[in-house]
């Protein structure tokens, strides 16, 4: 196992709670991808560890097969996800990490394609954002509106509430999966983002840099917004985007992250002027201010 985790190009990072359908289907896409070399880490916090299912362990021995590697954590569920990502993160050893949703179905070559867009941009994360397919037929021509990067990805300040952010409305629906509809075969696109969520390609170190999760402490139990937190701290010091076509789909089942009520009791980007203040400034007051490739949008600051 030591051997097989030092030679993984990839870290695949899953966290599951009462989903074992939709996990299998996870688990599935994990295991048909192009890029072989892949160390998956899992931290199952279920009412019954499902690791030992006949169907999940099969997959496991696929991935295994195939070149890759499978750990399994049966954990209490005591603190919530962000906790849970903290604990991922810490078990990860390669350049590169996936946050995978356990409700996310990739095709084959999602993997590669957002390792080789990582390696050659050098920014801090790169997502392929999941459509749901049953709005396969709705189709908002308001909402897909794509910033494509022109040149390498840089860094940019992105604030909540501010035009910039309104990216997202991109990351509804299937709205990215009708977006992807008008590349040319064989394209991929880069683009500008708010966040993204589900399928998140990591520079490990560089997520590191800006303290990880560990801020899970301050969170309580039932919170939301952890990844939009350190994805905004990173896009501010190496920049960050999302590819198209994204070739990953919703299961669309219920969230398994809401208190009783169906809502949240925290928010992760509460922190962000404190984080700013640790993470970002001290590495970018001094740095000379790099353009942006819009002239409206905050001036971006040099890696």
């Amino acid at each position: 196992m030591a051997s097989m985790a030092s030679m993984a190009s990839v870290d695949v990072l899953i966290a599951t709670y009462n989903r074992p359908e939709s996990l299998v289907m996870t688990l599935a896409g994990v295991a048909a991808q192009t890029q072989r070399d892949l160390r998956v880490i899992v931290a199952d916090q279920s009412d019954e560890p499902v690791g030992e299912r006949q169907t999940i362990l099969t997959l496991r021995r696929v991935i295994e097969a195939r070149g890759g590697s499978v750990e399994w954590h049966a954990r209490p569920q005591v603190h919530g996800i962000v906790e849970q990502r903290d604990f991922l993160l810490q078990q990860a050893s390669a350049d590169a990490i996936l946050f995978l949703d356990d409700d996310v179905l990739m095709e084959p070559p999602v993997v590669q394609r957002l390792l080789a867009t990582l390696r050659t941009e050098g920014c801090g994360f790169v997502g392929a954002f999941p459509s749901g397919l049953s709005h396969r037929d709705d189709v908002r021509p308001e909402q897909q509106i794509v910033e494509a990067w022109q040149g390498p990805v840089r860094p940019e300040v992105v604030e909540p509430e501010s035009p910039a952010w309104e990216r997202w409305q991109l990351h509804r629906a299937a709205n990215a999966y009708h977006a992807a509809r008008r590349l040319a075969p064989e394209q991929t696109l880069r683009y500008k983002v708010a966040w993204l969520a589900s399928c998140i390609l990591y520079d490990r170190r560089k997520l590191l840099a800006v303290g990880g999760f560990a801020f899970w402490r301050r969170l309580p139990r039932y919170h939301s917004g952890e990844e939009a937190l350190v994805q905004t701290l990173l896009m501010r010091r190496w920049g960050g985007c999302g590819i198209l076509p994204a070739e990953t789909y919703y299961a669309q089942v219920p969230t398994t992250t809401l208190n009783a009520r169906g809502a949240v009791d925290g928010h992760a980007l509460d922190l962000l002027p404190e984080m700013v203040a640790r993470y970002v400034t001290p590495f970018t007051k001094s740095a000379n201010p790099a353009p942006s490739d819009d002239d409206s949008s905050p001036v971006a600051q040099a890696r």
